[in-house]
């Protein structure tokens, strides 16, 4: 689907994911969203497990230290 990511990028995104979930989990039982946030925190663990990882591309797809040279009108 989408670029790949590094490892240590990877690596922050699981953390989230399981700050997410202990932090749902954590809840008083009463809490309407409870369930809801539980949920969303799963789906966001799994997401950051299937994230693939790889080489990381520069954003701008230009060689480093190249110029562009401006048009003459």
């Amino acid at each position: 689907m989408g670029q790949p990511i590094s490892e240590a990028k990877k690596a922050i995104f699981l953390q989230r994911a399981e700050a997410r979930l202990n932090f749902a989990r954590n809840l008083p039982e009463g809490d309407a969203k409870r369930e809801a946030k539980i949920r969303e925190a799963e789906k966001a663990l799994q997401t950051a497990l299937a994230s693939k990882t790889g080489t990381v591309r520069s954003g701008s797809g230009r060689k480093a230290g190249k110029v562009r040279k401006k048009r003459a009108r």
